[in-house]
Protein backbone atom coordinates (compact mmCIF):
# COMPACT_ATOMS: atom_id res chain seq x y z
CA UNK A 1 0.00 0.00 0.00
CA UNK A 2 1.11 3.54 -1.21
CA UNK A 3 1.89 5.78 1.86
CA UNK A 4 0.35 9.52 1.55
CA UNK A 5 3.00 12.15 0.56
CA UNK A 6 3.09 15.74 0.26
CA UNK A 7 1.82 17.23 -3.15
CA UNK A 8 3.49 19.76 -4.56
CA UNK A 9 2.06 23.62 -5.44
CA UNK A 10 -0.40 22.58 -8.21
CA UNK A 11 -1.45 19.48 -6.90
CA UNK A 12 0.88 17.00 -8.54
CA UNK A 13 3.00 14.23 -7.09
CA UNK A 14 6.64 15.20 -5.75
CA UNK A 15 9.22 15.05 -8.14
CA UNK A 16 12.93 13.26 -7.42
CA UNK A 17 15.45 13.43 -9.68
CA UNK A 18 18.29 10.92 -8.84
CA UNK A 19 21.05 11.57 -10.18
CA UNK A 20 23.80 9.02 -10.26
CA UNK A 21 26.17 6.90 -12.69
CA UNK A 22 24.84 3.54 -11.04
CA UNK A 23 21.96 1.71 -12.70
CA UNK A 24 21.54 -0.10 -9.81
CA UNK A 25 21.23 3.02 -7.35
CA UNK A 26 19.07 4.49 -10.00
CA UNK A 27 16.44 1.70 -10.17
CA UNK A 28 16.19 0.46 -6.49
CA UNK A 29 15.71 4.51 -5.56
CA UNK A 30 13.02 4.95 -8.25
CA UNK A 31 11.40 2.06 -6.97
CA UNK A 32 11.62 2.68 -3.49
CA UNK A 33 10.19 6.28 -3.99
CA UNK A 34 7.54 5.05 -6.53
CA UNK A 35 6.11 2.94 -3.65
CA UNK A 36 5.47 5.78 -1.77
CA UNK A 37 3.94 8.00 -4.18
CA UNK A 38 6.77 10.30 -5.80
CA UNK A 39 7.76 10.68 -9.34
CA UNK A 40 11.25 9.41 -10.52
CA UNK A 41 13.40 10.51 -13.08
CA UNK A 42 16.82 9.87 -13.22
CA UNK A 43 19.96 10.94 -15.00
CA UNK A 44 23.16 9.62 -15.51
CA UNK A 45 25.74 12.28 -14.77
CA UNK A 46 25.28 16.32 -14.20
CA UNK A 47 24.87 17.11 -17.69
CA UNK A 48 22.33 14.41 -18.37
CA UNK A 49 20.31 16.33 -15.57
CA UNK A 50 20.85 19.51 -17.13
CA UNK A 51 19.60 18.31 -20.57
CA UNK A 52 16.18 17.19 -18.63
CA UNK A 53 15.82 19.68 -16.06
CA UNK A 54 13.64 22.01 -17.74
CA UNK A 55 11.22 19.06 -18.57
CA UNK A 56 11.28 17.12 -15.45
CA UNK A 57 10.77 20.03 -13.19
CA UNK A 58 11.96 18.28 -10.05
CA UNK A 59 10.74 19.61 -6.43
CA UNK A 60 14.08 17.71 -5.01
CA UNK A 61 17.06 16.71 -6.40
CA UNK A 62 19.21 13.60 -5.07
CA UNK A 63 22.91 13.59 -6.75
CA UNK A 64 25.79 11.33 -6.32
CA UNK A 65 29.32 13.43 -6.48
CA UNK A 66 31.48 11.43 -8.76
CA UNK A 67 30.23 10.76 -12.00
CA UNK A 68 31.75 11.28 -15.21
CA UNK A 69 31.31 14.17 -17.95
CA UNK A 70 30.10 16.10 -14.76
CA UNK A 71 30.09 16.04 -10.46
CA UNK A 72 27.57 16.72 -8.50
CA UNK A 73 29.28 19.54 -7.09
CA UNK A 74 29.59 20.93 -10.66
CA UNK A 75 25.57 20.42 -11.23
CA UNK A 76 24.45 22.04 -7.99
CA UNK A 77 26.91 24.86 -8.43
CA UNK A 78 25.69 25.92 -12.08
CA UNK A 79 21.44 24.90 -10.43
CA UNK A 80 22.18 27.21 -7.69
CA UNK A 81 23.50 29.71 -9.97
CA UNK A 82 20.07 29.86 -12.26
CA UNK A 83 17.13 31.78 -10.78
CA UNK A 84 14.91 28.73 -11.76
CA UNK A 85 16.30 26.28 -9.91
CA UNK A 86 18.09 27.55 -7.08
CA UNK A 87 15.33 26.79 -4.41
CA UNK A 88 15.34 23.33 -5.27
CA UNK A 89 16.76 21.65 -2.35
CA UNK A 90 19.62 19.46 -3.55
CA UNK A 91 20.78 16.42 -2.01
CA UNK A 92 24.27 15.56 -2.49
CA UNK A 93 25.60 11.83 -1.76
CA UNK A 94 29.05 10.65 -1.61
CA UNK A 95 31.29 7.82 -0.50
CA UNK A 96 34.47 10.81 -0.58
CA UNK A 97 35.63 12.10 2.69
CA UNK A 98 37.28 15.22 1.34
CA UNK A 99 33.69 16.28 -0.39
CA UNK A 100 32.30 17.99 2.52
CA UNK A 101 35.46 20.51 2.55
CA UNK A 102 34.47 21.59 -1.03
CA UNK A 103 32.53 24.78 -1.43
CA UNK A 104 29.49 23.80 -3.08
CA UNK A 105 26.10 25.04 -2.49
CA UNK A 106 24.23 21.85 -1.55
CA UNK A 107 21.39 22.11 1.17
CA UNK A 108 22.64 18.62 2.49
CA UNK A 109 25.63 15.80 1.78
CA UNK A 110 25.05 12.61 2.74
CA UNK A 111 27.58 9.88 3.31
CA UNK A 112 27.32 6.60 1.24
CA UNK A 113 26.04 4.31 2.14
CA UNK A 114 22.44 5.76 2.35
CA UNK A 115 19.97 3.82 4.03
CA UNK A 116 17.13 4.65 2.19
CA UNK A 117 14.83 5.45 5.39
CA UNK A 118 17.49 8.55 6.41
CA UNK A 119 17.04 9.91 2.85
CA UNK A 120 13.34 9.43 2.73
CA UNK A 121 13.86 11.32 5.95
CA UNK A 122 15.74 13.82 5.20
CA UNK A 123 13.42 14.42 1.89
CA UNK A 124 10.43 14.54 3.51
CA UNK A 125 11.91 17.61 5.87
CA UNK A 126 13.00 19.77 2.77
CA UNK A 127 9.56 19.25 1.70
CA UNK A 128 7.59 20.02 4.82
CA UNK A 129 9.46 23.22 5.09
CA UNK A 130 8.57 24.25 1.92
CA UNK A 131 4.77 24.10 2.54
Amino acid sequence: MKEDVINNATGDPIVILIVDDEPDITTTYTMLFEHYGFRVDTASDGKHALKIIDSVAPDIIVSDYMMPLMNGAELCTILKKDTRWKDIPFILVSAAFHVKDIDTPYDLLMQKPVAFDALLKQILRFLMKRT
